[in-house]
Order: C-alpha cells, then sequence, then structure tokens
C-alpha cells in the first residue's frame, strides 16, 4: 500500500492536470462552435463548386486541357493536413497514417504538409518535406487556401508532379470525423463518381473565347475552393476531437481522484488503527 504523502502528492499532481484539461475543454469548445459556424457556411460551397464542375465535365466534348483527364501515374504530391499539436485525440494519428498509406504506393512522391504535427510525423519516420506551410491549420482563411493554389499549380506546371491529392479530415457530426484523400489535379469525372449533378440534361457545353481560356482562370478557382473547404473542415474537426479528448481526460482525472481518496482514506485508517494498537500494547506493557 502507498505511503499517506505519497497518495497525497498524486493527488495534487492530478487535481492540477485535471484544472488544464477543464480549461482546454473550455477553450476548445468555444473555438468548436466557431469552428462548426464557418464549416456550416462553407459546405454548401464546397459541395456545389463539385456538383458543378462534374457538370461541365459530362457535357464538354473534346476536352483537352493540361489540368484535365485521367490520372497519368508517376510523381504524385500530398498536401496533408493536420494540427500544429496534439492533446487531440486520434485525429492527427489517423490523418498522417493514412495519408502514409497512399504515400507508399507512389513511386515518386512530393510532400506538402499543413500543420507542425504533419512535419514532425514525416520527419521522424525519414520522409524529406518538399514544401511546409506555416501557421495555416489554425487560420483556414482563403487567403492561405489561394497561397497554397498557386504554390500547387506552379509546380504542376512546371511538371513537377504528376498527380495533386489532398489528405484531411472529413467534418461530420461533432462526435465523428472521417480522415479523407481527395484528389485535387488532373480533375475527371472518375474522380467526382460520389458527386451528384444538381440537373439532368442532354447537350454540349460552348465556351469564349476558347475551351482553354476558360479552364484557365477556371479550374484555379475550383482547386481553392476544395483547399479552402478541406482547410475548414479540418479545422472543425480537430477542435471537435480536442474537445472530446479533454472532456475524457477531465472525467478520467476525477475517477483517479476519486480511487486515489478511498485508498488515501484506507491507508489512514490503517495508520491509526496502527497507532491505537501501539498505545494500547505500550499500556499493556506499562502495567
Amino acid at each position: 500500500m502507498a505511503s499517506i504523502a505519497d497518495i497525497r502528492h498524486s493527488v495534487k499532481s492530478i487535481s492540477e492536470t485535471q484544472q488544464i484539461t477543464r480549461a482546454m475543454h473550455l477553450i476548445s469548445s468555444s473555438k468548436m462552435r466557431k469552428a462548426i459556424e464557418r464549416y456550416e457556411a462553407n459546405h454548401v460551397h464546397f459541395v456545389r463548386v463539385q456538383s458543378a464542375f462534374k457538370d461541365i465535365l459530362m457535357h464538354t466534348s473534346g476536352l483537352e486541357h493540361p489540368y484535365v483527364g485521367e490520372s497519368r501515374g508517376g510523381k504524385a504530391a500530398y498536401v496533408v493536413i493536420a494540427a500544429d499539436k496534439g492533446l487531440c485525440g486520434g485525429y492527427n494519428h489517423n490523418v498522417l497514417n493514412l495519408a502514409l498509406k497512399y504515400m507508399q504506393q507512389s513511386a515518386e512522391r512530393y510532400i506538402l504538409t499543413v500543420g507542425q504535427m504533419a512535419r514532425f510525423f514525416f520527419d521522424r519516420l525519414g520522409y524529406m518535406v518538399d514544401v511546409e506551410f506555416l501557421h495555416v491549420s489554425q487560420n483556414p482563411s482563403l487567403y492561405n487556401a489561394r497561397n497554397i493554389t498557386a504554390d500547387l499549380l506552379e509546380l504542376y506546371d512546371n511538371g513537377l508532379m504528376d498527380e495533386v491529392y489532398v489528405v484531411y479530415t472529413e467534418f461530420i457530426t461533432p462526435l465523428k470525423q472521417e480522415p479523407r484523400v481527395l484528389k485535387l489535379l488532373p480533375i475527371s469525372v472518375s474522380n467526382l463518381v460520389d458527386v451528384e449533378t444538381e440537373v439532368q440534361y442532354t447537350g454540349e457545353l460552348v465556351y469564349h473565347p476558347t475551351l482553354k481560356v476558360v479552364f484557365d482562370r477556371l479550374v484555379p478557382q475550383y482547386i481553392i475552393g476544395l483547399v479552402y473547404g478541406c482547410l475548414v473542415q479540418s479545422y472543425a474537426s480537430e477542435q471537435c476531437a480536442r474537445m472530446t479528448a479533454m472532456d475524457n481526460a477531465t472525467k478520467n482525472a476525477e475517477d483517479m481522484i476519486n480511487n486515489l481518496s478511498k485508498e488515501y482514506n484506507t491507508a489512514r485508517q490503517f495508520a491509526i488503527t496502527n497507532e491505537i494498537s501501539e498505545i494500547i500494547g505500550a499500556h499493556e506493557a506499562i502495567q
């Protein structure tokens, strides 16, 4: 049985940790509400931009453009979105392991990380991170989405990569988030097989002045919308996961304190019983 002093020290340490986890839970709760509001404002655009682009691809014949077509294989780039810090349950673990699984299928890869935990993960495994986007995971803004898209398109246009994927965490509900891989380039109908179009019709679209001019302007905006949506969903998922993790940690600390309190009372009662026994024994010896 542990000594009374050891138990008292353990209770104090756990209580101090519980105060920290409770404060982090409150902070994450506040951030989560704002993140979910941002997600709800963006979700309709995130879905409809994919639906609209699928509609365009389905009704355009003879479409030839560097940004459009089936996968060519070869050099693949992965934009991996994780958090800047831990203490958020399995959020980082799940998305990073999914990214690693897909990367191992590519003979040649480029790694672009969003979030410090992503960079630490790949550094620890001996993978070289080619591009690191700092201070982005906690600020899912259109400005950051445009910067990421600009770098991706520059690398893609220069022939340094043949495929571009983004690995992020899809926000489903505050209690459910799932890591997902979304292909950004090249764009094809097969990549959008799960996306439903809003209107069913026949016919071909006509482009002015030319199809290339239109797609040169249209595709970057499409990529920006997807990247921004992935950043928003990842941030909302992170805050929900951290809130849940800190809530569980606070409850676990409370259970540990209760168990230690029982152990403390037992040890204290045992010590008192021993002292009484020693007093009685000494008294009988004197008699």
